[in-house]
């Protein structure tokens, strides 16, 4: 086995928090840096927002209207049982 694989495995026996520790080591191994994506501005509306709530919020609208977009379009008209949530399939 590498000293690299040792090291690893070593890391990840010693680690309280496993899945953070595997990412982590995921981006050493893959030289992966910590990037970071600020959305200062915005189109809402039709207008121009730098507004971070308003921001927040239309992205919330957004992903919340996708999903019910999409269950809408792949189960409407279907009877789903509350007991059985996969009986649909």
């Amino acid at each position: 086995m590498s000293v690299k694989k040792l090291y690893y495995n070593k890391l990840l026996l010693k680690s309280n928090n496993k899945p953070k520790t595997t990412w982590n080591i995921v981006k050493a191994i893959t030289n992966n840096k910590n990037t970071v994506n600020d959305i200062s501005t915005m189109n809402i509306k039709d207008k121009l927002s730098s507004n971070p709530p308003a921001i927040a919020i239309a992205f919330n609208t957004y992903f919340s209207s996708a999903t019910e977009n999409l269950f809408m379009k792949n189960f409407s008209g279907k009877t789903i049982n509350n007991y059985d949530p996969i009986s649909y399939l």
